[in-house]
């Protein structure tokens, strides 16, 4: 699972600045790669809706926006 945004991802990448992109991957996980395969078979997998898919990631990332904040005050 991971709630790290693209435009996130390659402005720390293009920057250069592995001092930033360790935290931020410890913080909202690293993306893949490809496609996925094999989470058919994944206990408890289910296949979402778009829209269920963005309010959940949306959720996730405003919870974890907000626990780095509450880490850096």
């Amino acid at each position: 699972m991971t709630a790290a945004l693209p435009t996130e991802v390659i402005e720390i990448r293009d920057r250069g600045d592995l001092a930033a992109m360790v935290p931020y991957e410890r913080q909202y996980g690293v993306l893949a790669e490809g496609a996925p395969r094999g989470w058919q078979e994944a206990d408890g997998a289910a296949e979402i809706t778009r829209r269920e898919f963005e309010s959940t990631w949306a959720a996730v990332r405003e919870t974890l926006d907000a626990d780095r904040t509450e880490e850096t005050s």
